[in-house]
């Protein structure tokens, strides 16, 4: 008998959730001589999920083409196309949940003197509700161009995005009750070029397709909300890094404690040879890739083909939590060799301070033993976060897929004008990578 009395756990709960936007869309299209083209949209969205008196916003878009391969008669023949194109646009979103603006109540599931208690239910987010629609700008220029009766292409775009009053869940402090609240930010830019190269090196029974993109982006947060500089974004397990919005940097910095230092570099120690921690929170890195892209080749023949996908990251760092724990608990293969002793640390230890109140440093020597060892890796683990960011770059053999055309005489008979079987592996091998475990 289906009844929830009779499961052993009894642990469930109930949900309900309704969201919406309604907008109203329009458009323009004009064209002349079949070689000029210009565009125009505008749209108002309405979303549910904001306070009404914010929860508009109009945003319009214009763009023109010039097909100047069908304008001109007199180009080379070398040149089978070539269009040049610009777009204005804007873009509103709102990326919040149904109900996260308003605080919201629910029945809770054990009552008081057999009355229902209704308890506070919005999470652990304090919701604002003076949020507003972000919105996206952004200028774009390209060109599109075929070479040799299609067998050279290329594309090619530069764009500028200004984004403003983007939403983002801040981390604030716990004794609030709660552990994060949304706000607008001030504005975010983003510039980058985005590149496509295809070709056909070879063609005939056999045909060989090849293609290459590359992009790269440039952001950086202009600013914040007012008398902000800087935001807490997110924090790893190991609470020793920070991942932070830093008005005039990229978005997405990784902050952390590296290990102190003096004014000459050199590294700080403690007596025993453990590392002794700065005091605030530095720049570690930075988790966006400068670099994207990837390269498909395709082979074919008769009614088989091959393709294989490669791509690839380039630039951008990643923190480890795993290493940090495996270091701290000896279970890194780092912290192996010498565990009987040997290990040499040499930088500075402070030895007085000064009668302004700065720290004396004496040059430092100390060959750890076993008990100096294990309190060095545990240290550092916690003190060090530097030593935990890696290059994040990377390629990998995304994809391969073997197809294979069946015979059209086999389905004169079927409902089907084609019908292919392939075979697909997709994440198959990492190429090449920088990173530990």
């Amino acid at each position: 008998f289906t009844s929830i009395n009779n499961a052993v756990e009894r642990n469930f709960g109930y949900s309900y959730g309704k969201s919406g936007i309604n907008s109203l869309f329009g458009s323009a299209e004009l064209s002349y001589n079949n070689y000029l083209f210009v565009t125009a949209t505008a749209r108002n969205d309405w979303f549910s999920v904001l306070n009404p008196a914010n929860n508009s916003v109009l945003y319009p878009s214009v763009g023109a083409s010039f097909v100047f391969s069908d304008a001109f008669q007199n180009l080379p023949e070398w040149l089978t196309f070539g269009k040049l194109r610009a777009a204005w646009g804007q873009v509103a979103t709102a990326n919040v949940e149904a109900y996260s603006s308003n605080l919201t109540y629910g029945l809770s599931g054990a009552p008081h003197l057999t009355r229902a208690i209704a308890t506070f239910s919005s999470g652990d987010n304090i919701p604002n509700p003076n949020l507003s629609p972000a919105l996206s700008t952004e200028l774009e220029f390209g060109t599109e161009l075929r070479f040799f009766q299609g067998r050279l292409g290329l594309e090619f775009t530069y764009y500028d995005q200004k984004t403003t009053d983007d939403i983002l869940s801040a981390t604030i402090s716990r004794t609030s009750g709660f552990l994060s609240t949304s706000v607008n930010i001030g504005e975010l830019s983003n510039k980058g070029i985005e590149l496509l190269v295809t070709g056909t090196p070879v063609q005939g029974p056999v045909t060989w397709d090849i293609s290459f993109n590359l992009a790269h982006n440039k952001n950086k947060v202009v600013q914040l909300s007012e008398g902000i500089t800087e935001l807490n974004v997110e924090e790893p397990r190991t609470r020793t890094v920070m991942v932070k919005h830093i008005v005039g940097y990229p978005f997405g910095m990784i902050t952390g404690y590296k290990q102190k230092t003096d004014g000459q570099g050199n590294l700080v120690y403690e007596a025993n040879g453990s590392p002794v921690r700065g005091d605030v929170y530095e720049i570690l890195g930075n988790g966006v890739a400068k670099f994207t892209g990837g390269m498909n080749n395709s082979i074919s023949w008769k009614r088989i083909r091959l393709d294989a996908l490669l791509d690839f990251k380039a630039g951008g760092d990643i923190y480890s939590g795993t290493n940090v724990s495996l270091t701290g608990g000896g279970l890194h293969k780092q912290t192996v060799p010498n565990r009987e002793g040997g290990m040499v640390v040499e930088g500075v230890t402070q030895t007085g301070t000064n009668t302004d109140g700065s720290p004396i440093y004496e040059p430092f020597s100390l060959e750890l033993n076993q008990e100096n060892f294990q309190r060095y890796w545990g240290n550092l683990s916690s003190r060090a976060q530097e030593n935990f960011i890696y290059d994040a770059s990377f390629i990998k053999l995304r994809q391969v897929s073997l197809e294979y055309s069946l015979p059209a005489k086999i389905l004169t008979k079927t409902p089907f004008a084609n019908l292919a079987v392939s075979f697909v592996g997709r994440n198959l091998a990492i190429l090449y990578k920088n990173i530990d475990n």
